[in-house]
């Protein structure tokens, strides 16, 4: 088989490139990453930008939600059926590096207590949201969500559910301004009619925030 050598190809890149420097994807000129030195940065447009997640961990109990464990060392709370509860999460900042105009959203671990015994139910989840902008106004809102259980649903099979607006993602864009501070509740909504799953189920004690960044 014959050698093949970068010369063959195109020439050698240099040692150092003068920046700043831009990789463009050939099939969307829109979709970019820019290494800019003298700003000690990498950004990203299109496509190129990066998916991050944060985390926001339990602070308090809301309604009836009972101290457990996920396995053997994951906390969890968990809220039987027929009753409302879950858990508030510590504040979270929206980050600088956050696309806040792109779409981002809530995710939660759960499992049920005990295996389905009946398929097709569902449970209704609430999250509740307040939100201080950097100017200092504060805002409430929530949206309820209603997820169709898996069939079969075990106490083996870990879900990880996106709390979905009705377009599958938790907040529109431009929900949020870069440097927001969030505070969150997220709970099962057990003692309404939408909600006809017949176990309880646990909450890890941790909530992932998924957003689009623009820069690396």
């Amino acid at each position: 088989m014959p050698k093949t050598f970068t010369d063959d190809i195109a020439p050698a890149l240099p040692s150092s490139i003068e920046g700043p420097f831009q990789i463009v994807d050939p099939s969307d000129l829109s979709s970019w990453i820019k290494v800019e030195p003298a700003d000690a940065r990498i950004t990203a447009a299109g496509d190129a930008r990066p998916t991050r997640i944060m985390t926001a961990g339990y602070d308090r109990t809301y309604q009836s939600a009972i101290a457990t464990y996920i396995g053997t060392s994951m906390t969890a709370r968990y809220v039987n059926a027929g009753y409302n509860g879950g858990f508030y999460a510590c504040p979270l900042r929206i980050p600088e590096n956050m696309d806040v105009g792109e779409p981002c959203s809530i995710k939660v671990l759960v499992v049920p207590t005990a295996s389905a015994t009946t398929n097709g139910q569902v449970v209704r989840f609430e999250l509740a949201y307040s939100r201080v902008t950097p100017p200092g106004s504060l805002s409430n809102s929530s949206l309820e969500y209603d997820w169709d259980v898996p069939d079969d649903w075990t106490t083996s099979d870990y879900e990880i559910v996106t709390i979905d607006n009705g377009n599958g993602r938790t907040f529109e864009a431009d929900t949020f301004t870069n440097g927001d501070v969030v505070g969150i509740r997220i709970s099962r909504q057990g003692g309404v009619a939408q909600d006809t799953f017949d176990q309880g189920i646990k909450f890890a004690l941790q909530l992932q925030f998924q957003y689009t960044a623009k820069a690396f």
